[in-house]
C-alpha cells in the first residue's frame, strides 16, 4: 500500500483526477510500521506544481516529524467531487481533508466510516497543541455533538470596518465607539467635505448587491444573533428578531439620506473597492484584511490618504462589545476507519498533526527552509525567494498546516493599517457571537436553500431601498415559512434538541 501512495504523489496531477485512485483501495487497512512510518495523505492543491516527493522542504517536513507523508495533491476545484467519490467508493487514504461538511461527510460520520475523535482533542497530556483547540470551532464541524476531525483554523474575528482615517482627522471626527457615532460619520463624510475639494461628490459607506456582509455585521452590533438564535427555548433565524429590522431601518434611513451608494442593489461586490479608491467613499464594512490592501492601492492614486481599521461598533454607550464570527475553520482532516487500522494508528497520526503546530513545521510548510528559500532580514521578518524551481519546494505544503497553534515567522507589514489587523482579529475573537446552529443540516435547506435565501435577500434588498414597507418585508418573512422555511427550522431544532452537548 505504501508503496502505491509513493507512485500516485509522484505523478501529474491530471493524472492523479484520470485514475480517480486513492493508496490501498480496496484493501484491509495494515498498522502503520512504527520503526519505518508511512501516512497517506489526501488534501487540496492551488498551485500547477505542487511539492513532490523528492523536495527538500518535504524531505525537512518528514524528518521533523518523523513520518514518511504520501500526498495526494487534488486541484481545489475538483476536491469536493474527489472526497465524495473516495466516500462512494470506500476507498480512502489515512487523513484526508474534508472541504465542506456536505451530507454525504455527514451520513458517512454518522455511519462509522470515521474515528470520533472527541475525547483525543482534550487530551494535553498526548497531544498540547491539538488540545488548543477552540471549543466554539470544534463545535461548528461537530456531528451530533461529535468531532470527527482537525479543523484548519481561520481566524474567528475576521470582521472589520475600513476607514479614512485621513477624512475623520479633517473633518475633526473620532473612530466610531456606537451605532450613533458610525451613522455621525457617515454623514460627515457626505456632507462635510472631507476631500476638501469644494464639492458635494462624497458619501459614507460602499453597500453592494452582496448586503450580507454589512448587513449582518450592523444586526450583530444592534444586538441580533448570528443567523440563528434562541427564541423561547427553540432555534429562529436571525431576521426574525427585533434587532435584525433595526439593522434593516438603520440602512434604509442611510440610504435615503444618500450616506450609502443609490445603486447599492446592482452595484458589484467586484467593484467594492473602487468607489473607496477613487476617493468617493470613505467606508467599507467586509473583513478587516480588506483595509490591507485598500491601504496598499491608494498610495498610487492619492499618496496623502491614510486608511485605518477597527472591528465593530456597540449599539450604544451601555451596550457590550459584539461581533460577527467566521465558522473559524476552512475544512478538517478525517481519519477513515478503513484505512487507520486502529486506535494505536489513529494516536501516531494525531501526534503527527499534533508536531505539525511546532514552529518548525509551520516554517517549512509556510516558507520552506531558512538559507535557500527564505531569508530574515535584521528584524527577523521573512524575505522570500522568487525563483519558481525554490517555490515550488513548498507550494501547497501549508494546506496540511492545521494552524491551531499559530506560531510560524512573519513577513513584514507593508503598511500600518496591516499590522493593526490582527490586534482587529484578537479583539473581534472576544465579543463574537456564535451560531447555534452551526453544526446542524436540514435536509430541506439542503434542497431548497438557495430558493430560501433569495427570498430574504430580495426582501431585505427592497426594504433598504424603500420598494416595500415593514408590512411587507414581513409578509416575504411569512412567505419564507410557507415555502419550506418552517420545515427548515423544524429539522434545526429537532438536531439541535437531540445534541446532548449543547446546554439547553
Amino acid at each position: 500500500m505504501t508503496q502505491t501512495w509513493k507512485k500516485i504523489a509522484t505523478v501529474s496531477l491530471a493524472a492523479v483526477m484520470l485514475t480517480g485512485s486513492l493508496a490501498g483501495c480496496g484493501k484491509k487497512a495494515v498498522s502503520i510500521d512504527k520503526e519505518n512510518p508511512s501516512i497517506n495523505v489526501m488534501t487540496k492543491a492551488y498551485n500547477t506544481e505542487s511539492a513532490s516527493p523528492d523536495s527538500p522542504v518535504l524531505q525537512k517536513l518528514e524528518e521533523f516529524l518523523g513520518t514518511k507523508l504520501n500526498i495526494t495533491w487534488v486541484p481545489s476545484t475538483s476536491y469536493d467531487e474527489k472526497v465524495t467519490a473516495a466516500m462512494g467508493s470506500g476507498e480512502y487514504p489515512q487523513v484526508m481533508l474534508v472541504g465542506s461538511r456536505s451530507s454525504s461527510v455527514i451520513q458517512n460520520s454518522r455511519a462509522g466510516t470515521f474515528w470520533d475523535i472527541t475525547d483525543k482533542l482534550t487530551d494535553a497530556e498526548k497531544f498540547p497543541n491539538l488540545a488548543q483547540t477552540d471549543p466554539t470551532v470544534n463545535h461548528n464541524t461537530s456531528i451530533d455533538g461529535k468531532v470527527y476531525g482537525v479543523y484548519r483554523s481561520r481566524e474567528l474575528g475576521r470582521a472589520g470596518v475600513s476607514i479614512r482615517k485621513d477624512w475623520l482627522d479633517k473633518l475633526g471626527l473620532e473612530q466610531p465607539k456606537t451605532i450613533d457615532d458610525f451613522y455621525n460619520v457617515l454623514k460627515a463624510f457626505k456632507e462635510q467635505d472631507p476631500d476638501g475639494n469644494g464639492a458635494n461628490d462624497t458619501y459614507g459607506m460602499i453597500v453592494t448587491d452582496y448586503l450580507d456582509g454589512p448587513l449582518n455585521n450592523i444586526a450583530i452590533w444592534m444586538g441580533a444573533p448570528n443567523q440563528y438564535g434562541i427564541k423561547d427555548g427553540k432555534l429562529a433565524p436571525a431576521f426574525m428578531f427585533d434587532e435584525y429590522l433595526e439593522a434593516l431601518k438603520f440602512m434604509n434611513k442611510c440610504y435615503n439620506e444618500g450616506l450609502i451608494n443609490q445603486d447599492m442593489a446592482t452595484y458589484s461586490s467586484d467593484k467594492w473597492n473602487e468607489q473607496f479608491l477613487s476617493g468617493k467613499a470613505g467606508v467599507i464594512i467586509d473583513v478587516a484584511d480588506r483595509a490591507r490592501r485598500l491601504a496598499q492601492n491608494i498610495q498610487a492614486i492619492d499618496p496623502n490618504a491614510v486608511v485605518d481599521v477597527f472591528g465593530y461598533v456597540t449599539k450604544d454607550a451601555n451596550s457590550e462589545p459584539r461581533t460577527l464570527p467566521t465558522t473559524g475553520y476552512d475544512g478538517y482532516y478525517v481519519f477513515p476507519k478503513t484505512s487507520v487500522a486502529t486506535e494505536e494508528d489513529l494516536d501516531f497520526i494525531l501526534g503527527v498533526m499534533d508536531k505539525a503546530n511546532e514552529q518548525e513545521a509551520l516554517n517549512l510548510m509556510n516558507y520552506g527552509i531558512e538559507g535557500r528559500n527564505y531569508d530574515l532580514d535584521a528584524d527577523g521578518y521573512v524575505v522570500k525567494k522568487d525563483d519558481a524551481n525554490l517555490t515550488k519546494e513548498y507550494n501547497d505544503l501549508n494546506q496540511f498546516s492545521t494552524g491551531i497553534v499559530a506560531t510560524e515567522l512573519q513577513i513584514k507589514y507593508a503598511t500600518d493599517v496591516a499590522e493593526k489587523i490582527q490586534e482587529v482579529y484578537d479583539e473581534n475573537k472576544l465579543h463574537t457571537v456564535a451560531n447555534p446552529a452551526e453544526p446542524y443540516v436540514s435536509d430541506t435547506y439542503s434542497t431548497r436553500g438557495p430558493q430560501l435565501d433569495a427570498i430574504m435577500s430580495e426582501a431585505n434588498t427592497k426594504f433598504i431601498v424603500g420598494q416595500i414597507s415593514e408590512d411587507e418585508w414581513k409578509a416575504q418573512r411569512d412567505r419564507w415559512l410557507q415555502q419550506g422555511g418552517q420545515k427548515v427550522i423544524d429539522e434545526l431544532n429537532k438536531a439541535y434538541e437531540e445534541d446532548d452537548s449543547v446546554q439547553k
